[in-house]
């Protein structure tokens, strides 16, 4: 028995129901969405770790680190202490 064709043209009726243009985005996002580039290409991103030497990218770490120490050690600090007045409230 041959198989029928259910392959119906007519499911396709051109209506849009949610466009994903963008314009359903708040202005903020879409603006940040508007103008952004592509990723680089593997000789540019190559490029672009070849242009600090070792010396260079360790101290750039090791100022990031500088930075974000003292704030995880408030945080650290904070969530210790909250925990130390949970134990004394409930003892």
């Amino acid at each position: 028995m041959a198989k029928k064709d259910r392959h119906n043209d007519d499911w396709d009726t051109g209506v849009v129901i949610a466009p994903m243009n963008g314009d359903e985005l708040p202005k903020y996002r879409r603006m940040a969405y508007m103008n952004r580039k592509k990723r680089p290409s593997k000789e540019e991103r190559k490029m672009h770790k070849e242009m600090y030497s070792k010396k260079e990218r360790r101290a750039i770490v090791r100022a990031g680190l500088a930075v974000m120490l003292p704030r995880l050690m408030i945080a650290v600090v904070a969530f210790a202490v909250v925990i130390v007045v949970m134990w004394l409230w409930l003892r």
